[in-house]
């Protein structure tokens, strides 16, 4: 089928939970914008959930399905990870409410919209219930991801309750393969990965769209900065600093924001005051290598303007050395969770190396 360049293919994501009667203005908006498009195409954010169940079943679950539905994350405040909106499916908006990218239905086996999902997933519903949710894809829409639970007649309640944990791994698991589907669309920079492991010892694996920067230090050794600032540096910048330092006889968090404070003045474009008091501490190993992480919250240190974002601190401990990693966000006014997924996934690529 031809695409329609007149159809959405991103949509207005639902600011406010859904009225007893009635939708958000935003997204009745965008669903009396998508109808007439013939082309099928999902359309929406990617952390919006558009849930169809009855109403009256609805009333009976929603505090307990926001509350495991819509986990937060600490960036700069408290984020939801995802955005929960519920529809009957006797409401007229379903036809083009169901193309959203993200769909969860609760429904009892024999339910048409169920078992149009589960066709989709090559699935039967005949027979006791066996698992407590599945996943289709492009079941209304093309791109789209449909999770579906079926709930046991007369238990709807509390299987519906029993499968929320279940759900949001299913659909935190497809958001997390859609964000870094979307990442790499650049491809990755496997030039640069093989140069930093030749020049600096390290390994790091991150899209070719970033740009890659050596800079001197003072005792005569070079850092690097991975950036990515497009489409544009007032909207969106994602930073990784990697330094190779002596080793350290610990991994504390102390040493870690000691480090960090002692580089942003010197090597960002704006001073940044960081903010630790929601800090979190993590000991991990990557490669078989004990490393550290702290993070924290940085700001405009000189207050003139309102910039600010989360960061994370890495140290390494390798061979001979200890590497010193700063990354950090800038996204104003925006949802972070996909981009600290993208700076998760940068990080996690970290190798250090025999060499440098």
């Amino acid at each position: 089928m031809r695409f329609d360049p007149a159809c959405p293919t991103g949509g207005s994501r639902p600011q406010t939970r859904r009225p007893r009667r009635g939708w958000p203005a935003a997204l009745l908006g965008a669903s009396l914008a998508a109808h007439g498009c013939g082309d099928p195409t999902a359309w929406g954010e990617a952390n919006s959930l558009i849930v169809i169940a009855p109403t009256e079943l609805w009333t009976q679950v929603e505090q307990q399905t926001y509350d495991v539905l819509e986990p937060t994350i600490y960036t700069t405040r408290d984020e939801k990870r995802f955005e929960v909106t519920q529809i009957d499916p006797s409401d007229p908006d379903l036809s083009t409410l169901r193309r959203f990218r993200n769909v969860i239905v609760f429904a009892t086996p024999g339910d048409a919209l169920l078992g149009e999902a589960a066709s989709a997933a090559g699935m039967s519903l005949t027979g006791p219930i066996g698992r407590l949710a599945f996943q289709a894809a492009d079941v209304w829409a093309r791109g789209q991801t449909v999770t579906a639970v079926p709930l046991a007649p007369g238990r709807e309640v509390e299987t519906w309750i029993e499968a929320l944990p279940s759900v949001l791994a299913a659909i935190d698991a497809s958001y997390r393969e859609w964000v870094l589907r979307r990442m790499f669309v650049t491809p990755a920079d496997t030039a640069l990965a093989s140069e930093l492991r030749r020049r600096f010892g390290f390994e790091l694996l991150a899209p070719e769209v970033y740009d890659f920067v050596v800079r001197p230090r003072g005792d005569g050794d070079t850092l690097v900065i991975i950036r990515n600032d497009n489409p544009d540096p007032s909207e969106l910048i994602r930073s990784v600093l990697i330094e190779r330092g002596a080793p350290l006889p610990e991994l504390t968090a102390e040493a870690a924001l000691e480090w960090r404070a002692g580089i942003d003045s010197v090597q960002y474009n704006v001073a940044q005051a960081i903010d630790v008091s929601r800090s979190g501490v993590t000991r991990f190993q990557i490669d078989g290598r004990d490393a550290l992480e702290v993070t924290g919250v940085w700001s405009d240190e000189r207050g003139d303007f309102p910039a600010g974002g989360p960061f994370l601190v890495w140290l390494v401990d390798c061979p001979g050395r200890t590497y010193r990693i700063d990354a950090w966000l800038y996204a104003p006014n925006q949802p972070k969770y996909e981009y600290i997924i993208q700076i998760q996934q940068i990080l996690g690529s970290f190798r250090c190396t025999s060499t440098g």
